[in-house]
């Protein structure tokens, strides 16, 4: 992992956000600015069940190989669900949903495979899954609500 990588993953773990440039609109072009910065934050606790609830859609065997045809049907099957997740992640509010259409299609016509890759394992890698799910499992080992077996004996059936 070189320099600059290790510091996206500092600044994403730090809540700073990974600045990330993409060709910027046509109308911005035409003024001279050729790319805009992005900045991906660590998603919100909201964002995280819609990015969830839209990783949901993918359905892809990983166990078998896959060949150019299948790639292409993949990449038309989940390519917009994709960008939808990134879309979310970018804008990470919900106040900020209704710019949700607009930024999808302005990612779907000037990002490429590489950024949306790219764009798509920080949001995977540091997304705050890990920390979900840890929090789950302390507070399912915590309940403090939970009937305990007080008795002596083990419990039989």
């Amino acid at each position: 992992m070189n320099a600059s990588a290790e510091k996206r993953a500092a600044n994403i773990l730090l809540n700073k956000g990974a600045l990330v440039h993409i060709k910027a609109p046509l109308f911005l072009r035409m003024f001279g600015k050729k790319t805009i910065a992005v900045v991906v934050k660590a998603p919100t606790v909201h964002t995280l069940i819609q990015i969830a609830n839209e990783s949901l859609q993918f359905d892809v065997d990983l166990e078998k190989t896959i060949n150019v045809k299948d790639a292409v049907t993949e990449v038309a099957a989940h390519g917009k669900v994709m960008v939808k997740i990134v879309a979310l992640a970018v804008l990470n509010s919900p106040r900020k949903r209704w710019r949700l259409p607009i930024l999808q299609r302005f990612l779907l016509k000037s990002i490429d495979v590489k950024e949306l890759f790219y764009l798509y394992q920080l949001i995977m890698l540091y997304g705050g899954y890990e920390d979900f799910t840890n929090t789950i499992r302390f507070t399912l080992t915590t309940r403090i609500t939970k009937p305990m077996n007080l008795s002596q004996e083990e419990k039989r059936s």
